[in-house]
């Protein structure tokens, strides 16, 4: 975020910084900037911008192009291509390509969160918006943008923020602020939809700098420069640019336009450098690049405040920590308090709404939430009405919940008095608690004993449930619980329940059957997803048949649907394997081996389960045989037990 600062407040932090080298990134995006004078949001870094480096015309789209997910296969791939039909059976295919632009795509299902809620009640009234979950990718979306591109930004983007989410400014959160701002910004504009691709792609990356320090800043020139070294950074680009018409020089050159400095000579160079990157990068159209690329510049600033109250300040505070541990990381700490930095935010807010032409930009819900937010700030505008405001108030005891007694007492008999139980075996104890009591562990009356008892863990359950779309917060723990046992986020839980279309149906689940639902909406799409990155020949078609035939729960009888495996039904020529095909059903005869496959911590397991009729060839070999074939057709070893 650009830093909202005074003139004072920002003497007051040139005497923290001083002549330092340090970078500090600022403002609602991806500021950073070269310079000796550190503020709210300023960059302390001294340097230079670097070059635009690798364009998207220089290599073919598909040649760099990556798998569904950055965290399944390497970029070059190319899996998500479009696959040839094959012989050997119906299959599991892959998430829509790169280069497929079906006329419309589905709302996109890598979400994690809603937009801003409802601004605060006790400010003066604003407008919730209200939007789609993640709005931007729901906008690419109806774009034409497939799901599986979508879903491969957003978990680049998840993989590319280090620190604590939750306490800083430049994290994944102020990344989708922006993007959904830039979506907003274009969404009426009149563009082609390449043009609103490459500008909500740009906002999107703006911030991308995972080498930084964690709860630091993130720094323009590292931003290019990961997009210029990064082979998941290079193919995204060309998979965009391959499909929509633009380079990754241009989406370089609109992030530049988000870099910032608080001293004048240095920002000049810096809009100076942008001006060249738009000409260079926008040859028959520069003005609309320097046009469009300030507008993104304001979205990076003014993001951050057009949703609620409570989040503007929360983000601020985050500014505030990002400030002081670039300071104390060149030993110029301990650097600004919280309240020092808040009490800034008015002026700056105040500058951002005098650019009547850009402000006028904004829906209309999202200027009566600036509103809002900047007069919250008018009315603390030093540091020591922050420190009142943050002063404890007298209340009454609150009453004892006779449940949290019994619990504590359930608890305190079975540890014996030998020593105080940890959080973990609280937990633990707590749930046999539960159980003896007979409380639904996700019940309202188990979260009122969990939120006394586990203070802590309870409040970070409820900013889980608070992130969660409307239709799940009911659900929260639940999530929470599955997403532990799993291994896995609770946000990427939401993500495959509405990618696989629970999410939608969910009021048509009975709560008894929506766990056992989830669990098979995660084995599925993990399904999908080890065989998207297979290549385009028999092997992996052979493979996708098994994982579409796993993901089918159907048979003859219960035994068949509740079966974990699949069969798999070969021929050999000795012990070479010749064709196969997968079943649920285990009689079939007319085959030299029937081999049981299951999955087990995302590998292949390959059992033999009976032969056509006794040979001198052992199970074993003919695995060896099936194995040997597979890893020739590009299966990785790794793949298999």
């Amino acid at each position: 975020m650009r830093p909202p600062l005074t003139l004072p407040l920002f003497l007051t932090l040139i005497a923290f910084a001083g002549p330092a080298g340090a970078q500090v990134k600022t403002n609602a995006g991806a500021e950073t900037a070269a310079g000796t004078a550190g503020s709210a949001g300023a960059s302390l870094n001294a340097g230079g911008v670097a070059p635009i480096g690798l364009t998207g015309s220089q290599v073919s789209p598909l040649s760099l192009s990556g798998a569904l997910s950055p965290a399944l296969a390497p970029p070059a791939a190319s899996p998500h291509q479009g696959l040839a039909a094959s012989a050997l059976a119906p299959s599991v295919r892959p998430a829509a390509a790169a280069s497929e632009k079906p006329a419309k795509a589905a709302a996109p299902a890598a979400v994690a969160a809603r937009d801003a809620p409802a601004i605060d009640p006790s400010a003066a009234p604003a407008a919730a918006v209200a939007a789609p979950p993640v709005f931007f990718l729901f906008e690419l979306g109806k774009l034409g943008v497939p799901e599986g591109l979508q879903t491969r930004l957003y978990d680049f983007l998840t993989q590319r923020h280090p620190g604590d989410q939750n306490m800083i400014y430049h994290g994944m959160g102020h990344s989708r602020e922006v993007a959904n701002l830039a979506a907003h910004l274009v969404a009426d504009a009149a563009l082609p939809a390449e043009k609103k691709i490459l500008l909500i792609l740009a906002a999107a990356l703006h911030d991308v700098d995972p080498n930084r320090a964690a709860n630091s800043p993130a720094r323009v020139f590292a931003t290019l420069e990961h997009l210029d070294k990064d082979d998941e950074a290079r193919a995204l680009l060309l998979d965009f640019g391959g499909a929509y018409g633009f380079t990754a020089a241009q989406v370089k050159a609109l992030i530049m336009a988000t870099d910032f400095d608080l001293d004048p000579a240095r920002m000049k160079e810096k809009q100076d450098a942008f001006a060249q990157a738009a000409a260079e990068a926008f040859p028959s159209e520069p003005a609309w690049a320097l046009t469009w690329g300030r507008r993104l510049a304001f979205a990076d600033q003014t993001s951050s405040y057009v949703g609620t109250i409570a989040d503007a300040r929360k983000r601020v505070e985050g500014l505030a920590l990002e400030i002081r541990t670039q300071l104390q990381a060149i030993g110029k700490g301990p650097g600004p308090s919280d309240e020092v930095i808040l009490a800034g935010t008015y002026k700056f807010l105040s500058n951002l709404r005098k650019d009547s032409a850009l402000f006028a930009l904004l829906p209309q819900d999202q200027r009566a939430n600036f509103d809002a937010v900047r007069h919250y700030f008018e009315a603390r505008q030093t540091p020591e009405s922050w420190q009142a405001e943050s002063a404890p108030m007298p209340a009454r005891a609150p009453p004892v919940n006779p449940d949290a007694a019994s619990a504590r007492r359930f608890i305190a008999g079975i540890m014996g008095g030998l020593r105080a139980p940890t959080e973990r075996e609280t937990d633990s104890l707590l749930g046999d608690w539960l159980d003896e009591q007979g409380i639904p562990k996700e019940s309202p009356r188990a979260a009122a004993v969990r939120g006394e008892l586990l203070p802590g863990k309870a409040r970070a359950e409820l900013d889980v449930a608070a992130s969660l779309h409307p239709k799940l917060r009911r659900h929260a723990a639940l999530l929470i619980r599955l997403a532990s046992e799993n291994k896995a986020t609770v946000a990427h839980i939401e993500s495959v329940m509405s990618k696989r279309g629970l999410l939608a149906m969910l009021d048509a689940v009975p709560d008894s059957r929506l766990e056992n639902q989830i669990e098979m909406a995660l084995t599925n799409d993990e399904l999908d997803r080890a065989v998207a990155k297979y290549p385009d020949n028999a092997q992996g078609e052979l493979m996708r048949a098994v994982a579409g035939t796993m993901a089918t729960k159907g048979g003859k009888s219960v035994e068949e649907v509740a079966r974990d495996g699949v069969f798999l039904y070969a021929d050999f020529h000795g012990t070479t394997f010749a064709r196969g095909y997968a079943s649920r059903d285990p009689d079939i005869q007319q085959h030299t081996i029937a081999f049981y496959v299951t999955r087990k911590d995302g590998k292949w397991r390959i059992d033999g389960y009976r032969q056509k009729k006794s040979s001198r060839t052992s199970d074993a070999a003919y695995i060896d045989g099936l194995k040997s074939w597979l890893r020739k057709g590009g299966i990785p070893s790794s793949d298999l037990l």
